[in-house]
């Protein structure tokens, strides 16, 4: 036994010898990334008005009392060391604000040191103040004792987060500062293999607190900042750093408003993706920034039988005036790929993205099942893009079981100059995609065209694109398509269009097309164009 932990003592010595080196090299990228990624621009004070293609009331910031709670006052001390933690006094600031019925938890200049921060009340502000950084211990065994979080989907009793907001009303985390989550702990338990998603899936079965060191394993990773069931929610302007996990996780809330935040994780950090609402209704996120480990906004509703068995969507999700960058940051805008509770009513626009392997990524795998639908995504702007710009998937993990329904999905006024892949859809053979419109959209420099697969009621309008390799376009098995106004363009000799599939039928194209660059092949025949 004992030499079980000289050996994980002298892997752990190891390992941070790495860390150190790596996120000291990392330090002057940060630097670099963050003064490329925040691009200046005015971050209007007042929310503006919601208009969105379907019903959403107009969300307003939480209102909180006129009164102060100075964490100093209740004894915590900045003094730049994880050796003296300011848990109990923050604590004690939180209750104080609580019985003078609310207000707000001031944070003030300095660096802080805390466990988790569990806030249990309504009606409490935490208010991290320019030039406050929040660092959160390094110590797995300050956060226990487990609490009920959502994890990747599936609900378990796990470390708690650290912010965890409970079934409350009215809570925010807002102002300059920073949270570092200092997650580097968490992130070597799962490159080790303890609370890595394969052991972890052991050990979360719903609600079974047997894992952790009970278990047999570290455990896994908490997200960071998690309002539970809650309503009335705020977080903005802070900047939001070195995560354990998902960074913005609420859960089955209601009314939430997420703003001018930047979010950071060395490249390094496994799924530190940055807003994911869960199983949320009425939610706004605009003006934020993200270079992250992962997706920069994954909209997620639960995993396979466990979110079949909860059925809460995530409905009504408006996400405007958002950049991320960065060639680890693995989508953009993101639906997935936990979707069983459903997912509808997503609007999003004014969106920027670069270096990275998707912009529009709505993914999901078999077993999970439900319905995407009602998703509207315009005004994008996309460069050199590493993987597929536009990627549309309902089995990008396989499985078995139900396949998820795609459908009712509008994209358009994008620019994308540079892409491996300009799009990538696929529907299922037993459920097809539906309903995929597609317009305005202009495509340079992409190593690949676009294929688009299985899909039921397809347009393409205004849609331009220039392709290294390949025909600019392909379409395969496509039912009820409508295409015009294409401008189409294959520098390697290839056709400009391409028709494929024995399902394919009642495809009606303009002119924009000549007929001597479209070829068919795969048992698709001239038969079935319909010349506009």
């Amino acid at each position: 036994m004992k030499s079980k932990v000289i050996n994980k003592a002298l892997k752990m010595n190891n390992f941070k010898k790495h860390l150190t080196i790596t996120l000291g090299t990392l330090l002057l990228v940060f630097a670099l990334t963050e003064a490329t990624l925040a691009q200046p621009q005015n971050v209007p004070q007042e929310i503006a008005p919601i208009d969105a293609p379907f019903d959403m009331p107009q969300l307003e910031r939480p209102q909180f009392p006129d009164q102060t709670f100075n964490i100093q006052d209740y004894g915590a001390e900045p003094d730049g060391e994880d050796g003296n933690k300011d848990t109990e006094a923050i604590h004690q600031a939180i209750k104080a604000c609580h019985e003078a019925g609310g207000g707000t938890v001031l944070f003030p200049e300095g660096d802080w040191h805390t466990g988790p921060i569990r806030v249990l009340f309504d009606n409490i502000n935490l208010k991290i103040a320019k030039g406050a950084t929040v660092h959160f211990s390094t110590d797995i065994e300050d956060y226990l004792p487990l609490v009920k979080v959502r994890h990747e989907g599936v609900e378990a009793y796990n470390y708690c987060p650290p912010i965890y907001a409970p079934e409350v009303k009215n809570f925010a985390v807002t102002g300059k500062g920073t949270l570092d989550g200092q997650g580097d702990e968490f992130w070597y338990e799962w490159a080790t293999g303890g609370g890595s998603r394969e052991e972890a899936a052991k050990y979360r079965l719903p609600l079974r607190k047997n894992f952790g060191k009970g278990g047999g394993v570290e455990g896994m990773r908490p997200t960071f900042l998690v309002p539970w069931k809650s309503e009335n929610i705020l977080v903005e302007g802070i900047t939001m750093r070195n995560s354990p996990m998902w960074n913005v996780h609420p859960v089955y809330c209601k009314n939430v408003i997420v703003r001018d935040i930047e979010v950071y994780a060395p490249s390094n950090s496994p799924n530190t993706d940055g807003i994911n609402p869960d199983g949320c209704k009425n939610v706004l996120i605009e003006y934020n920034h993200f270079n992250v480990g992962d997706d920069a906004i994954p909209i997620k509703s639960g995993l396979d039988e466990d979110g079949l068995r909860i059925d809460i969507p995530s409905k009504n999700i408006v996400v405007r005036h958002i950049s991320a960058k960065g060639e680890h940051v693995y989508g953009g805008i993101t639906i997935g790929s936990e979707v069983s509770g459903g997912v509808e009513n997503v609007y999003a626009h004014d969106l920027y993205f670069e270096g990275m392997p998707a912009g529009i990524k709505i993914k999901s795998g078999r077993g999970r099942g439900n319905v995407v639908k009602n998703i509207y995504i315009e005004d994008v702007e996309m460069k050199d893009m590493v993987g597929n710009a536009i990627y549309i998937c309902p089995n990008e993990y396989g499985g078995r079981g139900v396949a998820t329904h795609f459908r009712d999905i509008h994209i358009s006024n994008v620019s994308i100059d540079g892409a491996q892949k300009a799009i990538y859809t696929y529907g299922m053979p037993e459920k097809w995609l539906t309903g995929i419109t597609m317009k305005h959209i202009d495509i340079k420099n992409a190593e690949e065209g676009a294929l688009i697969q299985r899909t039921k009621e397809l347009v393409l309008e205004d849609v331009s694109i220039q392709a290294e390799s390949g025909p600019a376009l392909t379409i395969d098995d496509i039912i009820e398509g409508n295409l015009t106004n294409l401008s189409l363009e294959s520098e390697n000799g290839e056709p400009q269009l391409r028709i494929t599939g024995s399902e394919t039928g009642f495809i009606n194209i303009d002119d924009s097309v000549p007929g001597e660059e479209i070829e068919f092949g795969d048992r698709a025949s001239e038969d079935v164009l319909n010349r506009e």
